[in-house]
């Protein structure tokens, strides 16, 4: 996990000590302690995580994103800080690679990231780092997924503040 963040995009990542494995499940209260904490400590004005099906339904995955959900529902991130969760498309979606792009482009979103040939390359080396996880389906991944070239996001939503009940 740590070659992978040091191939990534310059930004802040979470390192913590949890089971890198699809099928661990986290505790939503440690996982959105651990992220709050983050957040704070780097002044974090912009979250992205998985949306609630974790892109492939992973346990850890949907967990993030439950946390992340609980910190927005609960008033627990600033008003400057945007929160936006990856959106799960289909099988047929998901191994279009980059002919999906105008599919992409049209499908309402907040955010549309599509990444050029240095991005999939800095991609695509992180990935390898991940070597207990390269099983023959992930070379497929990182050559047919779409995630690897265009990626969209939705903005969570955010539950009331200072609500008062009478």
């Amino acid at each position: 996990m740590h070659g992978s963040l040091a191939r990534g995009s310059g930004g802040y990542a979470l390192l913590i000590e949890l089971p890198d494995d699809p099928s661990a499940e986290w505790r939503i209260s440690l996982i959105s302690s651990l992220i709050r904490k983050h957040m704070r400590s780097h002044s974090s004005n912009m979250v992205l995580t998985f949306d609630g099906r974790g892109v492939s339904g992973h346990a850890n995955h949907t967990a993030i994103h439950e946390a992340v959900s609980h910190l927005a529902s609960t008033g627990q991130v600033t008003d400057d800080c945007c929160l936006l969760s990856l959106d799960t498309v289909g099988l047929f979606r998901k191994y279009l690679s980059f002919l999906e792009l105008p599919v992409s482009w049209l499908w309402p979103s907040a955010l549309c990231c599509v990444t050029g040939p240095r991005g999939y390359a800095k991609a695509k080396a992180a990935m390898f780092c991940h070597v207990t996880q390269m099983l023959w389906f992930r070379h497929l991944y990182i050559f047919f997924s779409r995630y690897m070239f265009i990626n969209t996001f939705q903005m969570l939503p955010r539950g009331p503040r200072n609500l008062k009940i009478y």
